[in-house]
């Protein structure tokens, strides 16, 4: 199919699903995406759900086979609740090699994703003292993980940072902070869905404040 494509029938697929592009939610530009590339028998590169549908490295598969041939037991045995050893000291490596950070294996819990693992950590970092019951967003971000918060029934509030970068940002999370209620900051770098990054003075900053205020 040449390019570009066809906007006429763009449009009729649009119409068809009653999708308004301004206020289109994640799992309706997947449905979208997914029906022009079966009307124009065109591949896309995925980012809607962030990752791009390219195929995984062969490494991990292979990983994979190689341990349920070398464990017959392992389809039908539990992992234990708080991770497999092996993983938690990659994991341990892992934040040594790229963070710099030295943690305990203790304090590494494998999780089935970030999804999974903001849910967990939102329900500690809200519970974990009784007056800090609100959750802390750093827009824009992840509309589903302000759903977690509310499912859990801790509250929720959010700076946007477009309106706050370097000293500004540290300053008003201070102000914040100082509240006496926030449990915990949630924060991906890169973020979804922009793929924005705080810088290291940033991050540095923010690590500060959250123990200096135990968040």
């Amino acid at each position: 199919m040449p390019f570009p494509l066809n906007p006429k029938s763009i449009d009729n697929i649009i119409r068809k699903n009653d999708i308004d592009l301004n206020f289109i939610s994640i799992r309706e530009l997947q449905n979208l995406v997914s029906e022009l590339s079966e009307k124009f028998s065109v591949e896309f590169l995925r980012f809607e759900f962030g990752i791009p549908g390219l195929n995984a490295s062969p490494i991990g598969a292979q990983e994979e086979i190689k341990a349920l041939k070398e464990n017959d037991a392992l389809p039908s045995t539990y992992p234990p609740f708080d991770g497999i050893p092996r993983l938690k000291k990659a994991t341990v490596e892992f934040a040594h090699q790229f963070l710099d950070i030295h943690v305990s294996p203790t304090n590494c819990i494998p999780t089935v994703g970030a999804m999974h693992g903001c849910f967990i950590s939102q329900a500690i970092a809200g519970r974990r003292k009784e007056a800090f019951d609100t959750i802390l967003f750093i827009d824009p971000g992840f509309p589903v993980n302000k759903l977690q918060t509310q499912f859990l029934g801790l509250q929720n509030m959010s700076i946007d940072l477009c309106d706050y970068r370097g000293k500004s940002l540290g300053e008003k999370l201070e102000e914040i902070f100082s509240s006496e209620k926030i449990g915990g900051l949630l924060w991906s770098s890169p973020n979804n869905p922009t793929w924005t990054c705080l810088t290291e003075t940033e991050l540095e900053m923010i690590g500060k404040l959250l123990t200096k205020y135990d968040v």
